[in-house]
C-alpha cells in the first residue's frame, strides 16, 4: 500500500486495532462453538487427553477470550468519539441510521445465525450514548463514575448468584444434528434471552468500554504524540501484572474448565472479562506504539479495519455450515478450530488488500 495513499495515522491505527481485535472474536466463536447454547465463552479442551489442546485451550482462556470483543467496545466508543468532529444535523441522522440499521442486523445475526452477536448489544449501547457523546468531557466522566459503580453492584450481585446452586437441566447443544428449522428456533430462543438478559444486567460493561473508548478519542490518545510517553510508562508498569493476573485466574479455575465444570464454567464467565481490562489498557498502548514505530505493521492491518463487519458476519456463516447442527455438526478439535480460525482471519487480511478502496456489501449498506 502507498503511504501517501494512506488513510491518517489516527485513522489507521483505529483500523488496525480493529482487525486485530476481530481475530479473538472469530477464534473464540469457533473453539467455544461446541459450548453452545449454555456455557461459554469457550469449550473444554478437545480431546480432553491431548496435551496440546490442553495448553491451547489454557492459553486461550488465559490471553484471548472476552479480548476481542472487548477491544471492539471501546474501539466502537472510540470511533464515535472520531466521528462527533462532523456536527451537522446530517451527520447526526447519519450516525442514528447506523446503529438501527446495526440492531437490525445484530437481531438477524442472532437469530439466524450466531446466538452470541455482538451487534445488539452495541447497537443498545449506542443509542444510550448519543445523548451524551457531544457533552463536554468533564460531563462525560461524570457518567463514567457511575457507570463503574452500576458495574461494581452487578458483579456483586452476579457473584451472589454464583454461590445459588446450578440447575442440573441443560438444553441441546448447537452441534446437535437437526432440521434448520428447530436449530432456528432453538438458537434465536437463546439469543433474544441472551439479550433481555445483557439489557438487564449486562449494559454497564460494555457501556464502560465505550466510555472509555469516547474520551479517549476526546483526547486523541491514540494519535498525538504527547501521549506517547505516558502510554509507554503505563505499559511498563501493569504489562507483566496485567498478564500474571489473567494467568492467575484461569490457573485458579482450570482443574473445573478443563474438564467442563458447570461451575467453574459459570465463575470464569461471570468474572473473565475484568480481568481481561487490566490487560488491554496494556496491551492497547503497546500495540498503538508499536504500529507507530512500524509503519509496515500499520499498512498490513490498517486496510482489513476497513470490512470487520462483513468478515464478522460471514465467519458466523461459516460456523453455521461447519459447526452447527443445520449444518455438518463437526466438532474438530481444539487444534483444529484454531487453525482453522486463523486461516479464515488471514484470508480476510489478504481480501481487504485485494479490495483496495472498494468495500464489501455490509459495509456500503451501513454507509449510505
Amino acid at each position: 500500500m502507498n503511504p501517501s495513499s494512506s488513510p491518517p495515522s489516527r485513522i489507521a491505527v483505529v483500523d488496525a486495532l480493529r482487525a486485530l481485535a476481530l481475530m479473538p472474536v472469530v477464534i473464540v466463536n469457533w473453539v467455544g462453538y461446541p459450548a453452545l447454547p449454555d456455557a461459554g465463552p469457550l469449550s473444554p479442551p478437545s480431546p480432553v487427553d491431548s496435551p496440546l489442546a490442553q495448553v491451547l485451550s489454557f492459553l486461550l482462556h488465559a490471553l484471548v477470550a472476552g479480548k476481542g470483543i472487548s477491544l471492539l467496545a471501546f474501539l466502537f466508543g472510540y470511533s464515535q468519539a472520531l466521528s462527533q468532529r462532523s456536527r451537522s444535523e446530517t451527520a447526526r441522522a447519519h450516525r442514528r441510521q447506523r446503529l438501527q440499521r446495526m440492531a437490525v442486523l445484530g437481531l438477524l445475526h442472532g437469530c439466524l445465525l450466531y446466538m452470541g452477536d455482538i451487534l445488539t448489544t452495541y447497537a443498545v449501547c449506542g443509542w444510550v450514548m448519543l445523548g451524551w457523546m457531544s457533552r463536554r468531557l468533564s460531563e462525560v466522566r461524570v457518567r463514567l463514575r457511575v457507570i463503574v459503580a452500576l458495574n461494581v453492584l452487578i458483579l456483586l450481585l452476579a457473584v451472589v448468584l454464583a454461590q445459588m446452586p446450578v440447575s442440573a437441566s441443560t438444553s441441546v447443544p448447537l452441534t446437535t444434528p437437526m432440521s434448520w428449522s428447530s436449530w432456528v428456533l432453538s438458537n434465536a430462543g437463546h439469543y433474544l434471552a441472551m439479550v433481555i438478559t445483557i439489557i438487564v444486567l449486562g449494559l454497564p460493561l460494555p457501556l464502560l468500554l465505550m466510555t472509555l473508548g469516547l474520551i479517549a478519542g476526546r483526547m486523541r490518545l491514540f494519535s498525538h504524540p504527547r501521549w506517547r510517553p505516558a502510554l509507554a510508562a503505563w505499559v511498563r508498569r501493569w504489562g507483566w501484572p496485567a498478564l500474571l493476573l489473567n494467568v492467575l485466574c484461569v490457573t485458579l479455575l482450570w482443574p473445573g474448565l478443563s474438564v467442563g465444570d458447570v461451575r467453574d464454567g459459570s465463575h470464569f464467565a461471570i468474572g473473565y472479562l475484568y480481568p481481561t481490562l487490566l490487560l488491554l489498557s496494556a496491551a492497547v498502548p503497546a500495540l498503538v506504539l508499536m504500529l507507530h514505530r512500524q509503519p509496515k505493521w500499520l499498512q498490513l492491518l490498517a486496510p482489513m479495519g476497513h470490512h470487520t463487519l462483513t468478515i464478522y458476519i460471514g465467519s458466523s456463516v461459516v460456523s453455521l455450515l461447519l459447526f452447527s447442527g443445520a449444518g455438518l455438526a463437526w466438532q474438530p478439535g481444539t487444534a483444529m478450530a484454531l487453525l482453522l480460525a486463523l486461516l479464515y482471519w488471514g484470508a480476510g487480511l489478504v481480501l481487504s488488500h485485494l479490495l483496495g478502496s472498494r468495500r464489501l456489501p455490509l459495509e456500503a449498506w451501513m454507509s449510505r
